[in-house]
């Protein structure tokens, strides 16, 4: 992991975290409510819920057997508006949840998984594209765009 990485959330806010997100019933703002109750910080609290269901989207389109190519990147912006290019592995978030992702795909419980997928906007991008009849052989996945987490949580470390 690159050293200017973010510090992870408490594992109890992780396991947290993807509890709400495998409950069909719970909504976004529900989850981000017990995450604060719990003690975790705003940003550490929106980085759980934006990165745990982009993690198990990977997992599960890199076994739909499409011929997507998965990104290794992402993008977020800094506090002046610059678009910045990230390695995936500067978000610790991303990396435990993949590990848990291929896990959960594998043993389950499968429901919980995917209530977490549904949750993902590369999910969604790909959904979308073959509702509309696209052939994704060969296609490149963008990394997601994080709007709501600054560049800066990335660079300043």
């Amino acid at each position: 992991m690159d050293p200017r990485s973010p510090a992870m959330p408490s594992a109890e806010a992780f396991e947290l975290a993807l509890t709400m997100l495998g409950r069909e019933g719970v909504d976004e703002e529900q989850a981000e409510r017990a995450l604060l109750a719990l003690g975790s910080e705003h940003w550490q609290m929106r980085r759980l819920l934006v990165w745990l269901p982009e993690a198990f989207a990977m997992a599960l389109i890199g076994h739909m057997e499409l011929g997507v190519q998965l990104p290794g990147t992402f993008t977020a912006s800094d506090a002046q508006g610059e678009l910045h290019e990230l390695a995936l592995d500067r978000e610790p978030v991303f990396a435990a949840g993949l590990q848990r992702a291929l896990a959960m795909y594998h043993e389950g419980p499968r429901a919980a998984f995917r209530a977490i997928c549904q949750r993902s906007s590369s999910l969604n991008a790909i959904d979308n594209a073959l509702n509309t009849g696209a052939d994704l052989q060969g296609a490149a996945l963008s990394g997601p765009e994080l709007l709501d987490i600054p560049a800066e949580t990335y660079l300043a470390h």
